[in-house]
């Protein structure tokens, strides 16, 4: 019989998916982003694939206390990367129905962290 390997359940599956799914997204957040985000929020990452950085940014800062912050730097980033998107927009026209695609999923992305932001009242 074969040996699994069970790996821990992360509680933020989902966003850690959509934010690593540009498709679902709108925006591709860099290994260097993620990492600028712990740093900004007292938290040390080292060089990882994004998957494993954007889980240890969500898992970590929730562990000591600092998730809220990171929210709030991931919807900064947001906001910064759909400004540009819409400054894009309106210098090249044509490009205009693909770029405010773009900034519709990335306002898409910061209501699902507001949603994570929230929290679950059920749990403790």
């Amino acid at each position: 019989m074969k040996k699994r390997h069970f790996e821990e359940r992360s509680q933020f599956m989902s966003l850690e998916n959509h934010f690593l799914n540009t498709f679902f997204s709108g925006l591709y957040l860099s290994a260097s982003d993620f990492i600028a985000i712990g740093n900004a929020n007292g938290l040390e990452l080292r060089m990882h694939s994004r998957e494993m950085l954007i889980k240890d940014l969500l898992n970590e800062s929730n562990k000591i206390g600092t998730l809220q912050g990171v929210i709030a730097s991931l919807n900064a980033l947001i906001d910064e990367r759909i400004n540009t998107a819409h400054r894009l927009s309106l210098e090249y026209p044509s490009a205009r129905n693909a770029l405010a695609k773009l900034a519709q999923k990335a306002t898409g992305s910061k209501a699902l962290l507001a949603r994570e932001a929230r929290g679950n009242p059920y749990e403790h």
